[in-house]
């Protein structure tokens, strides 16, 4: 749905049911405005079981007033379960000018990846759903911020709202909305896999939100490593078109940053009043490895096996004495070379991704294993939004891993000699 709301709501004499009715399913709180040291409001997209939230709450330990949309039930109950708010809900089918957003400062959005991954089918590596993408990105921000009109005559083909303004007073300006914003998602209709439109939400939620209200702040965005470069200057652009100050891009692999695995993942972040050094995603002293057996206490020598006899270019195992393989919803049939009964329990395939022991998965093993394999690595959390917000994480991220590896005091996470 989208409301229309642009301006203050009436609220006065409303009764507690009718103010739940109006914030629905949003936190009835939101409606009002924050006092002067609450937290940041946040809404986080496709959030999954935990894993940004996890690593702003917990490795880098920033207060957030977060709700989180999810429309798998198991991912959604699982953070629930972690203490973290959730709206079993398809993203699409909210509207990002809700009247209970007006205060939010930040956006989180991390659509599946399925669609741009080497492991999938690769819809969105395809030229036609590409474009398609292109042009969602395009309307997405003539559905919120319209275009620019320059002073003078007006070269838009259908209504402007600044030349039908019977004041207008030959200056330039930002015309408005010029589409509503299923006429923005129309384009994923012809794409042969739906998922691929669902990153257009980062543009369509940001570029609304910063539209009609001018609390959001900033942005941070979660996709796989094999996100086309050019669909990320798209965004950029888009964003930076609608007077957003700075937006980039870094992929980042997640053991190197002490994780126990490897998870290489691109991240983007927008600020919206301050410009942003990437190189503040970058440890100021390199980590060094951490081995999964290390992680894990496991004995030295063990060897994983991942594809049973079924030989393939990559291998079927790898040694637990380095740093893990990317782990996947695959791990739930993970088990020691020399010993086929030894699988992996949960909370042995969470801790590779950053999550410490009793993290409460719910669901099956199969499901917890497909959260655990596409959710977000809590310390990369803990890094971006740290960059972003320019708060120290280092030490932060330090400390966190070595309390989940129970590390000694001994052992040292930083490459000295580096």
């Amino acid at each position: 749905m989208d409301y229309g709301y642009t301006g203050p709501i009436d609220l006065t004499g409303l009764t507690a049911e009718e103010l739940r009715e109006l914030a629905a399913p949003w936190p009835v709180e939101w409606l009002f405005p924050p006092r002067e040291d609450d937290p940041d409001r946040v809404v986080n997209l496709f959030s999954g079981p935990g894993g940004w939230c996890v690593g702003i709450r917990d490795v880098l330990r920033r207060p957030t007033d977060m709700v989180g949309v999810e429309l798998h039930k198991d991912a959604a109950a699982t953070a629930e379960a972690a203490g973290f708010r959730r709206i079993v809900a398809d993203v699409t089918q909210l509207d990002p000018a809700h009247p209970a957003l007006r205060w939010v400062r930040g956006l989180i959005v991390s659509a599946p990846c399925q669609c741009w991954t080497p492991s999938g089918k690769q819809a969105g590596h395809d030229q036609r759903n590409q474009d398609l993408l292109m042009d969602t990105f395009l309307a997405a921000t003539e559905a919120t911020f319209g275009h620019f009109h320059d002073a003078g005559p007006c070269e838009w083909e259908g209504d402007c709202t600044i030349c039908a303004d019977p004041e207008w007073d030959g200056y330039s300006g930002f015309t408005g909305p010029l589409l509503t914003l299923a006429e923005a998602r129309a384009p994923i209709e012809q794409m042969t896999d739906a998922r691929v439109g669902l990153l257009a939400e980062v543009l369509i939620w940001a570029l609304s939100l910063s539209w009609r209200y001018n609390s959001l702040a900033w942005l941070a965005m979660e996709q796989s490593s094999a996100l086309p470069e050019d669909v990320l200057d798209a965004i950029k652009a888009e964003l930076l078109c609608a007077d957003w100050v700075d937006a980039k891009y870094k992929v980042l692999d997640a053991v190197d940053y002490g994780l126990a695995s490897r998870r290489k993942r691109v991240f983007l972040i927008a600020s919206r009043h301050h410009l942003l050094d990437v190189e503040a995603l970058v440890p100021r002293q390199p980590i060094k490895p951490m081995p999964a057996a290390a992680a894990l206490h496991w004995p030295a020598g063990v060897r994983v096996n991942t594809r049973g006899e079924r030989k393939t270019p990559g291998g079927n195992e790898w040694s637990a004495d380095k740093p893990s393989i990317a782990i996947t919803s695959k791990i739930r049939g993970w088990y020691w070379a020399h010993d086929k009964s030894r699988r992996f329990s949960l909370d042995e395939a969470a801790l590779l991704v950053g999550f410490a022991p009793g993290h409460p998965w719910t669901g099956s093993r199969s499901s917890s294993c497909q959260q655990i394999g596409d959710v977000v690595a809590p310390p990369m959390s803990c890094v971006v939004i740290g960059a972003l917000l320019q708060e120290p994480w280092e030490q932060r991220l330090r400390d966190y891993l070595t309390t989940i590896y129970r590390l000694a005091e001994s052992d040292e996470l930083y490459d000295v000699a580096a």
